[in-house]
């Protein structure tokens, strides 16, 4: 028993969706069910086509993903449960969700986080941007419930964070305005920094990857060394290494902030076993503070002050 036309699309809300199912010569009545976002259950129409064919009908009532439950015989057909996207592109970015501080405020040199959950809108682009008075950093993990974002601002003043999925349609709330305060100066010019990421499919398990991030990370254990944690030349790059394979599994943050103009570039690269290179360059002479992270922990020694001749 397979299901025939069932398309991978988006049907429309309020019209009637059909499919037909194959019985190959499975005897017994057919019971199905569709189980609606909210969570309402209703009854599907089952109707015999002809002999080994029957069709499934029912009426969406709800924009997102319904979960169409068919039984033979009191058991699951293959492939059961089914499922069936409805509403456009636009409602699925209706269905992300983020939150986090890092949508709101925030202070200069200090990570600014928010968190991004695709659990509930299917698969489609996710677009962030962030403008405002500095160049930021913008950083992406994947995480069980979706994306989890970082960005650094070395200016104080506001700045907009906009999120859109599926293409160019805003998610509830983008875009966010965050103010930041802090040292640093006040500018009218406006920087630019976007991360496209191709969301799949997925199931939240914020609760086990909560669990796991607290027992198996441990930012004491990590070791840095290079001389880009003590002094650095203006205009030139500047490098160090840490490693992380006695730490557990987390995200490897870095932020560079100075007395003036903000750090152009941070670069971090994994080259293998848990080992990362890092590297900066910044414009101005003067004394910095780069800050190196374990998830929210910092590691030994940060932040470290750089002095830049």
């Amino acid at each position: 028993m397979t299901v025939h036309e069932l398309k991978d699309r988006c049907h429309e809300i309020n019209k009637p969706t059909a499919f037909i199912i194959d019985l190959k010569g499975v005897h017994g009545p057919l019971d199905a069910r569709v189980i609606a976002p909210s969570g309402a259950e209703e009854q599907a129409v089952v109707q015999e086509l002809d002999k080994g064919r029957c069709v499934v009908r029912f009426v969406p009532r709800e924009n997102g993903r319904h979960l169409i439950h068919i039984k033979s015989n009191g058991s699951h057909i293959l492939g059961s449960p089914f499922q069936v996207d409805v509403g456009r592109e636009e409602t699925r970015a209706g269905q992300v969700k983020a939150s986090g501080d890092g949508l709101s405020h925030g202070m200069t040199g200090q990570f600014c986080k928010f968190t991004v959950d695709t659990t509930k809108a299917g698969p489609g682009a996710l677009a962030v941007t962030v403008d405002g008075p500095s160049k930021v950093q913008l950083n992406c993990d994947e995480v069980p419930e979706g994306y989890a974002f970082v960005y650094t601002p070395t200016e104080p003043g506001d700045y907009l964070v906009n999120i859109r999925y599926g293409g160019s349609t805003h998610i509830p709330g983008s875009p966010f305005k965050v103010h930041v305060e802090g040292l640093g100066r006040f500018s009218v010019l406006s920087e630019h920094r976007d991360i496209v990421v191709e969301s799949v499919t997925r199931k939240s398990t914020t609760q086990k990857y909560a669990a796991l991030r607290n027992h198996d990370s441990d930012a004491s254990k990590i070791t840095a060394s290079g001389t880009g944690l003590k002094k650095a030349t203006a205009n030139k790059e500047a490098t160090f290494t840490v490693l992380t394979a006695l730490a557990g599994y987390n995200a490897l943050m870095v932020g560079v902030v100075g007395p003036d103009i903000p750090c152009e570039e941070v670069l971090i690269k994994h080259i293998g076993q848990r080992q990362y290179n890092v590297s900066y360059i910044v414009r101005e002479r003067g004394d910095y503070h780069l800050i190196v992270k374990w998830g929210d922990q910092h590691i030994p020694g940060s932040p470290f002050q750089i002095h830049v001749q």
